[in-house]
């Protein structure tokens, strides 16, 4: 791709708005599960175990 000047290092020529901004914050390490636990729960993290309520919660 060629730059003429006008486009900048993204590929825009800054006449598109921001798309999205992402803001991610800082998970703490804490207790982790054991490796059984965390496979039977889908985390190593019991502060990311939470549990799924589906029908149960419409009643």
């Amino acid at each position: 791709m060629e730059n003429s000047g006008n486009i900048n290092q993204n590929g825009c020529n800054g006449t598109e708005g921001i798309l999205a901004m992402a803001r991610v914050p800082i998970q703490p390490w804490n207790q982790v599960y054991d490796g059984s636990t965390a496979l039977s729960r889908g985390t190593l993290f019991p502060a990311l175990d939470l549990p799924y309520i589906g029908k149960e919660a419409s009643k």
